[in-house]
């Protein structure tokens, strides 16, 4: 079966590999460098909130643009205008703050503009992989992003809470700016085929209705999606919105969080590096199941089981979201017509971004109504439920995965 080593020897997925891992390390340094960059100016917890709502409601508000966009235009043009733009706006962030110059309601517009900016990075990035690897060897691809996308989460976070206590957020923010700059210079060296263009006036509103039939032609696609937004909603985000307060309360502290968190990280690399190799036929009896099991974290944590328990189940947790995205992603480029991709990619997205905030937002109110056991044993059973309900569906029990070719074409270096 083909490996990492063949996909990697490909020229073009070499350079967009490298880039999406330099801009997944800034992008996990950043939040921290905001938080304590707004804390120093107000010391105001809600305008730490406004400014990452910010960030996160233009992004879901662009999303959709973004899918059309990435589809009529050439997505690695899209992917460098996307990054060049974030590079212009956490540059004036950290200019901003390292001249002693900035006011809160500079940084939370400047957050708006990059939220939005990222916003056509994704769906782009999402059609353009089928455009540097042969399909044989798009599993591979999906999954050394992933491994790429978990590994920089602890790193960029330590970076940047290192760069913060030293010299300040605006250091740390200009070095997020370097990484969309870096990012944006690798993806300049690829070299793609030229598709064909489009000819026909652009109608932004035809094109998303075209990609919205796109995403619903196919029942497990919209299925699937809705399934793990509300999964966002209901189990994953009161799992990581009360957890913090119960383990400070119950569980002996920050200590004990920090356990759960690094669980989720080391299952979250393993199911990347389980997607190098891995695909089950039928891929979503086997891959429910998986987020079924996420429930144990929920119901752990609910009885307050001891930290090394409850971490032990989050690597789990993250295991079956990570090896779950890598085939989920292998499915849609697959299966969807490269000319729709990026628009399906970002209803998906859409989905998941739109229902996560909210998420979070909830998840405190409904515990102190409810209380905090009741809302994670909700969020536990509701997972298992409809997991055995969406796989009583026959396009999502029946979907095979395609099989893989051993034979390999002849890799461009």
């Amino acid at each position: 079966m083909p490996g990492p080593r063949d996909v990697l020897r490909l020229r073009n997925f070499r350079l967009l590999f490298s880039a999406r891992t330099i801009s997944f390390f800034g992008t996990n340094l950043a939040p921290i460098a905001v938080a304590f960059a707004i804390l120093g100016l107000s010391n105001s917890a809600s305008e730490v909130g406004l400014a990452f709502a910010a960030w996160t409601l233009a992004q879901v508000c662009t999303l959709l643009v973004g899918g059309v966009v990435a589809d009529r235009l050439p997505r690695r043009l899209v992917m460098i205008a996307s990054d060049s733009a974030s590079f212009c706006v956490r540059s004036t962030m950290g200019a901003l703050l390292v001249s002693g110059h900035a006011h809160v309601w500079e940084l939370v517009l400047l957050q708006a503009v990059g939220g939005a900016a990222v916003a056509f990075h994704s769906p782009a990035s999402t059609g353009l992989v089928p455009e540097t690897v042969p399909e044989s060897l798009l599993q591979q691809a999906n999954g050394l992003m992933s491994i790429a996308r978990y590994a920089a989460f602890p790193l960029g976070a330590a970076v940047g809470g290192t760069l913060v206590a030293t010299v300040g957020s605006g250091y740390a923010l200009l070095l997020d700016a370097s990484t969309y700059a870096a990012s944006a210079l690798l993806l300049a060296r690829m070299h793609l085929p030229a598709l064909a263009a489009k000819t026909d006036a652009p109608n932004f509103l035809r094109e998303l209705v075209d990609g919205w039939r796109a995403f619903t032609e196919h029942t497990w696609v919209w299925l699937l999606t809705f399934w793990i937004s509300l999964y966002f909603l209901i189990t994953y985000a009161p799992f990581f919105v009360l957890g913090p307060y119960i383990a400070k309360h119950s569980l002996g502290g920050a200590a004990a969080w920090t356990i759960v968190v690094t669980g989720e990280a080391i299952g979250s690399l393993a199911g990347g590096l389980a997607g190098l190799r891995l695909r089950p036929a039928r891929s979503w009896v086997v891959i429910g199941p998986l987020f079924a099991v996420t429930s144990v974290q929920c119901a752990l944590l609910a009885l307050r089981a001891p930290a090394p328990a409850i971490g032990a189940a989050a690597v789990l947790a993250g295991f079956a979201f990570s090896f779950g995205t890598v085939v989920w992603e292998t499915s849609l480029q697959e299966r969807i017509p490269r000319e729709k991709l990026s628009r399906v990619g970002a209803y998906n997205w859409f989905g998941a971004m739109a229902f996560l905030p909210a998420g979070y937002a909830i998840a405190g109110p409904v515990a102190g109504v409810i209380g905090m056991s009741t809302t994670l044993w909700i969020g536990a059973a509701w997972i298992v439920v409809t997991t055995a309900l969406v796989l009583c569906v026959r396009d999502v029990r029946d979907f095979r995965a395609r099989p893989t070719a051993d034979a390999l074409p002849a890799a461009q270096s």
